[in-house]
């Protein structure tokens, strides 16, 4: 009969398997929020590349990132909070293309880049395809999914960072307008769970002048205001245009808008919606935006477990190690 192997081989086959992952591990562990916060392409500039208005208002290209919230799902018409926001930038005077790959809506500018079911981490493929229009302005709303399907929650925020990190280095001097996410009647504790962590990785990048501001949608829309649970009823979906809208008067306050130089784009404001009366907002008073002050220097929750995952495993093969040699 073959005799069971000795204890210390057991060991070391543990010990080697811990060693050829710690590698892997610290990269993982340490290549965030530092190392994925390459500034180059997104820090707040004065400089604008083309000439604007007389008003100081100039064309906005406004890509709409997400999943079936963005879309409008649910909406009676389709156009979810898109047609809210983008007519009271047209109230106040801004010229707005929404560009995407996908439809939706009886809006004619209806362009999104809302995919229902996605989380955050596959919403980079898409996002790739509208770099090449060069949208100034991007409302992303995305996280949902990851809570609804528990989905790596801890890791929201890095994935997150790695997705904004992208946008910036590909895009550059775009703004972006980060929204928490709604609350949730299937997943309450995962839905503030990421978004614990969405407030952090703000907090951090406006540390390092990043161009991005926070929409805080956690409390101002209530859980009775979601049909299924988890996507707006009309009224709610104006409600998200409200926060999206002071974000977006938060980001012009601050100097963080840019006007990019757009002369082979085919936009023509006669073919799109131009309605510019005032679509009557419901009001909303936003809160400060988060800083490293109050929100754990800034770095997502996921950051935190990483490192202590490091420790327990240094923990573990030194362990191993005192085991074999004793």
């Amino acid at each position: 009969m073959r005799q069971p192997a000795p204890i210390h081989w057991v060991a070391q086959v543990c010990l080697l398997w811990l060693s050829l992952l710690s590698p892997f591990t610290l990269v993982w562990a340490l290549a965030t929020p530092d190392q994925l916060l390459d500034t180059r392409a997104n820090v707040i500039s004065t400089t604008s590349t083309t000439s604007q208005g007389d008003d100081g208002k100039f064309l906005l290209r406004v890509l709409p990132l997400g999943a079936s919230i963005t879309f409008g799902y649910k909406s009676t018409d389709g156009n979810g909070y898109r047609d809210w926001i983008r007519r009271q930038l047209r109230y106040e005077g801004w010229p707005v293309e929404m560009v995407g790959s996908r439809r939706m809506g009886t809006m004619r500018d209806n362009f999104n880049e809302g995919h229902i079911g996605f989380r955050i981490d596959q919403l980079l493929p898409k996002a790739e395809e509208d770099f090449a229009k060069q949208p100034n302005l991007i409302l992303i709303n995305a996280g949902t999914n990851d809570a609804l399907q528990n989905h790596r929650i801890y890791s929201a925020g890095t994935r997150m960072n790695i997705l904004i990190e992208k946008l910036f280095d590909s895009i550059e001097g775009t703004t972006i307008i980060l929204s928490t996410l709604l609350p949730n009647g299937k997943k309450p504790e995962q839905v503030e769970t990421i978004n614990e962590q969405l407030r952090n990785l703000v907090a951090y990048r406006r540390a390092r002048n990043n161009r991005i501001v926070l929409a805080d949608m956690s409390h101002f829309i209530k859980v009775d205001e979601l049909v299924d649970r988890v996507h707006p009823d009309d009224a709610a979906y104006e409600k998200m245009a409200s926060v999206w809208w002071a974000a977006f008067q938060v980001a012009q306050q601050e100097g963080m808008l840019q006007n990019f130089n757009y002369t082979s784009t085919k936009f023509n404001m006669k073919k799109l919606d131009d309605n510019t009366t005032d679509p009557h907002l419901p009001a909303y008073s936003a809160p400060a935006q988060p800083s490293v002050a109050n929100r754990d220097n800034g770095q997502p929750p996921s950051i935190r477990l990483n490192v202590w995952m490091l420790v327990i495993q240094a923990f573990t093969v030194y362990i191993g190690f005192s085991v074999l040699y004793t």
